[in-house]
């Protein structure tokens, strides 16, 4: 009885991770391009701020921590797709 019933929940897992996983293939594209779109234009405007002096008071940490955070953003999607693909 113990290999029906986890014979059977491998196959809802299956039937629920496929579905999923085929979503997130699909916009992994968009959110690559997106986050790491912001995470590069964040970090080099952040440094050209910072080093032109046009903005006195510009928040460079905080900025640079934001841009950050979108590369983080990318490298944790990616790592939900391998999580899915298994």
């Amino acid at each position: 009885m113990g290999d029906l019933a986890m014979g059977s929940l491998r196959l809802v897992w299956r039937l629920i991770r496929l579905p999923i996983l085929t979503f997130l293939v699909i916009l992994q594209p968009v959110v690559g391009l997106a986050f790491g779109g912001l995470a590069l234009l964040g970090i080099l405007m952040s440094f050209f701020f910072k080093l032109s002096g046009a903005a006195p008071n510009f928040p460079f940490l905080t900025m640079l921590a934001i841009s950050v955070g979108f590369g983080l953003v990318v490298i944790g999607y990616e790592a939900l797709i391998r999580h899915f693909s298994r």
